[in-house]
């Protein structure tokens, strides 16, 4: 039996209306797969972030061996899982403030403690000129546990350096046969760069100088290039002793007179220096001695 045309036409209109109720049956059942998925993970994320915790963040962009300061610093939020090891807090801030980059920080990025070192420390992998102070020259002495002060001396320190010699003859006299000694200072407020391997910010090596024991060390220190010059040629003259300075001291210049035996009866013991015989014929002259730039004579009476 034919089918009428008007059936003809209806036909295809109602498949196509059937596959269409079927695609959005399936388009809304792929939707609420999707919508049920993205839920969780925003629940997820929630959770995170329903304990946030403050770290301290760089405020801008810090390079490396910049000095912290509060203005460099600011507190933020961010979820716990994301809080990176060794991450400040903020009630830690000012304890690291005057530390020094060892690597450079971004804008926004976690302040941590490992990317952080003392200002006085060698940055890792350096060597000692990259820290010297501009102007200074490292120069090295060989010291025993007596001009060494014990061997309490570390790395970072500031010591006086005092030179003990004989009183040189006159140009053309003899040499006596028991010269005067003389103990001047030397050098004052004098930076210890290294002390054998021991460079200044690094871990101090534990001390191992026992009682009567003499054991040499090498203490390197900074002078000016003069300075240098000065030291090196009091060493071959005379012993180099070394005076521990308390760093309150640091930058403070003292005047000492130099030391002999007639201003030790004189100054410390309050006695005058034994006069010689009306007799005996007296020399006297001045002899020149250098502390570090200046010059200045002290007088040495000798008999005939």
């Amino acid at each position: 039996m034919p089918i009428p045309n008007r059936l003809k036409k209806i036909v295809p209109l109602v498949f196509a209306l059937g596959l269409g109720v079927v695609a959005v049956l399936l388009n809304s059942q792929y939707l609420g797969q999707q919508r049920a998925k993205l839920d969780q993970e925003r629940k997820k994320v929630m959770e995170q972030y329903s304990t946030p915790v403050e770290v301290a963040v760089a405020a801008r962009d810090l390079p490396e061996g910049i000095a912290l300061e509060s203005a460099h610093l600011r507190a933020d939020s961010v979820p716990e899982k994301w809080v990176q090891p060794y991450a400040l807090r903020p009630h830690e801030v000012q304890s690291v403030i005057g530390q020094v980059t060892a690597a450079p920080i971004a804008s926004g990025e976690q302040i941590l403690s490992n990317k952080l070192r003392r200002p006085d420390a060698a940055p890792a992998g350096s060597t000692l000129s990259s820290f010297m102070p501009k102007g200074k020259r490292a120069v090295t002495i060989a010291v025993d546990t007596l001009s060494g002060v014990g061997g309490f001396v570390r790395a970072g320190d500031i010591v006086d350096m005092l030179w003990t010699l004989p009183v040189p003859p006159p140009p053309g006299g003899e040499r006596p046969s028991s010269p005067q000694v003389v103990t001047v200072t030397l050098f004052q407020d004098v930076p210890v760069f290294a002390v054998g391997g021991e460079v200044a910010g690094s871990a101090p090596s534990k001390a191992g100088t026992s009682g009567g024991e003499s054991k040499q060390q090498f203490v390197t220190v900074g002078l000016t290039p003069q300075e240098t010059s000065f030291l090196l040629f009091a060493r071959e003259q005379g012993r180099i002793q070394l005076s521990l300075r308390p760093r309150a001291d640091k930058g403070v210049q003292v005047q000492v007179k130099p030391a002999d035996f007639n201003s030790l009866m004189e100054l410390q013991l309050g006695m005058q220096p034994p006069k010689a015989p009306a007799s005996e014929a007296k020399t006297t002259r001045q002899v020149e001695i250098y502390k570090g730039l200046q010059r200045s004579l002290v007088e040495v009476t000798e008999h005939e």
